[in-house]
């Protein structure tokens, strides 16, 4: 409703005209770290994250039992943190607008 006052008045049409935008190609980011290549090749998350065992996990935990998520019983209190600590060397840095 509002849309079709204002295009009436041509209001939406003069605040399109008067809006601003940036200039192509944008700043550029500087970041501190060289470029690396990026790669797929991640190995997945060790054993210091992950503990598997042969036996069963925890009470009724299966696919077929009751408890549908064994792969809950497989962490600890560390496995967070050693997980962050793993996938570190994967991401990308953080953006800076600081220029140098």
């Amino acid at each position: 409703m509002l849309r079709k006052i204002l295009l009436k008045k041509d209001i939406v049409n003069s605040l399109i005209a008067i809006r601003k935008f940036s200039k192509p190609g944008g700043a550029k980011v500087i970041t501190n770290q060289p470029e690396k290549p990026l790669s797929g090749d991640v190995p997945g998350l060790s054993s210091a994250v992950i503990l598997k065992k042969s036996e069963p996990l925890g009470p009724g935990a299966s696919i077929s039992g009751e408890y549908k998520v064994p792969e809950y019983f497989s962490y600890n209190q560390t496995s967070y943190f050693e997980a962050e600590v793993e996938m570190e060397k994967f991401r990308l840095p953080q953006p800076s607008s600081i220029q140098q």
